[in-house]
């Protein structure tokens, strides 16, 4: 059913996977000139370096999460099928921060500037760890029908 706990954390899971399309990531800096990254694209981007650049990765691996969350969702009565996805889900968050990490890593060695990882960077943590509910809640709720069959 589309009103159980699962559908709400996976619900959560989405928006705060979006979060990171709108807050900076990861701020660099070099002296007095400082650009940030998001998912879509690099702010304030002031060295000749960076224009032109973005990380598709992170909005690829992003969308995806987005996407796995919400087609889980709607999946309520194949619940086999939702764990799936769910874990689908949850491998694509795990993605992003990976490709986070190289992104990041490698405008770092491209600009020689100083990395600092911003506040936005716990947003898909706290979607990994909804999912990782999501994922529980509804092997719970197979494990109650499963038992209720078996009643009957």
């Amino acid at each position: 059913m589309i009103q159980r706990i699962q559908s709400i954390y996976l619900a959560l899971a989405a928006a705060f996977s979006a979060f990171p399309f709108f807050v900076p990531l990861v701020l660099f800096t070099c002296g007095n000139k400082w650009f940030s990254m998001n998912n879509v694209g690099y702010d304030g981007a002031q060295l000749a370096e960076m224009t032109g650049r973005h990380p598709y990765g992170l909005a690829v691996w992003g969308i995806a999460v987005i996407v796995l969350a919400l087609v889980s969702i709607f999946t309520f009565k194949n619940r086999k099928k939702q764990v799936r996805l769910t874990n689908w889900a949850i491998f694509a968050n795990i993605l992003w921060y990976v490709a986070l990490v190289c992104y990041a890593f490698s405008v770092k060695s491209r600009t020689n500037t100083d990395l600092h990882f911003e506040i936005g960077c716990l947003f898909p943590l706290v979607s990994l760890i909804v999912l990782f509910l999501a994922r529980k809640a509804i092997k719970h709720d197979d494990a109650l029908v499963r038992a209720a069959d078996r009643i009957r």
